[in-house]
């Protein structure tokens, strides 16, 4: 069987820098090989004097101003007007609601003079009292006194319409209401 070989092409055995320069047999200036010849390093060229030119900077384009767009503005707008009236009518809402607490602790207040004016009319017609004021002409009703009303049969409503104002001009009010909230709202 034949045995490979290979075979070593370098001189040297170290690793490191010198391992990818394989002409370097460890001095610092080679020596000429057979068929190479000595040249002389060309003569270095005149200095000329370079122009130097000065470096224009790049001017930075700027975009024209672009056009507002009309619907940009109605929105912005719309979003405004929602905003003012979402405001005035929390206002309005937190006022009805004091409003409402106020009348509440009324109705509260009216329930107990209502007990104490009930509790005064019944002394003040105690039906003794008045049969003794009368006397014995006091008496119950006949039968033919009485009349009854029946009301079994379903009721009947006739709503006469009046005629309003015109659509435009309770547009027109509408907005002026609108309008004279948000006012009352910052005064």
């Amino acid at each position: 069987m034949a045995k490979y070989r290979r075979r070593n092409t370098t001189a040297y055995s170290t690793y490191g820098s010198v391992a990818y320069a394989p002409a370097y047999d460890g001095s610092a200036v080679r020596a000429p090989r057979r068929g190479e010849e000595l040249r002389r390093a060309p003569a270095p060229l005149p200095k000329r004097r370079i122009q130097v030119r000065k470096r224009e900077r790049a001017r930075a384009e700027v975009r024209p101003a672009g056009a507002v767009a009309p619907f940009a503005v109605v929105g912005f707008l719309a979003v405004a007007v929602f905003a003012i009236m979402m405001i005035t009518s929390y206002a309005q809402l937190t006022v009805a609601n004091d409003e409402m607490v106020s009348l509440r602790q009324e109705l509260s207040s009216l329930k107990r003079d209502n007990a104490t004016l009930t509790a005064q009319y019944e002394k003040v017609f105690d039906l003794a009292s008045i049969q003794e004021a009368v006397g014995d002409t006091m008496v119950r009703p006949t039968n033919s006194q009485v009349v009854y009303i029946d009301l079994s049969e379903p009721d009947t409503v006739t709503v006469y319409q009046e005629t309003g104002p015109s659509p435009l001009r309770s547009l027109i009010q509408g907005v002026g209401d609108i309008f004279g909230s948000i006012l009352e709202y910052f005064r």
